[in-house]
């Protein structure tokens, strides 16, 4: 059986990765929706006491809503990347079991 290619290696573990940050992307929408909502009345009490627009009208300001779908991404995308770098056993190097290797060189997964 032939071995990946290096390259090949790479754009496997950068899709994964990038197809993890997806799956973040789509989790974090509601789950900041709503923390920001009820983040509510602690926005209405910072913007009163700092004079920061906070809140309008209808609710929290756009870039209340930016920030914390922002950090919801960051933290589920790296919550997943830890699940799947536990579960793929990614916690050190991988010993290959090629002919040409024979156990000379290790193959490190990212």
């Amino acid at each position: 059986m032939a071995q990946a290619s290096p390259r090949r290696k790479a754009l496997r573990v950068a899709l994964r990765y990038l197809g993890l940050l997806a799956v973040a992307a789509v989790i974090s929408f509601p789950i900041s929706f709503i923390g920001t909502f009820m983040m509510n009345p602690l926005l209405n009490r910072l913007e009163a006491r700092y004079g920061i627009e906070l809140t309008g009208h209808s609710g929290p300001a756009d870039w209340i809503f930016e920030l914390a779908f922002g950090i919801t991404t960051i933290v589920v995308y790296l919550l997943l990347a830890l699940l799947a770098s536990l579960t793929r056993g990614g916690s050190g190097p991988k010993q290959t079991k090629s002919r040409e290797s024979a156990g000379k060189t290790r193959d490190v997964t990212l």
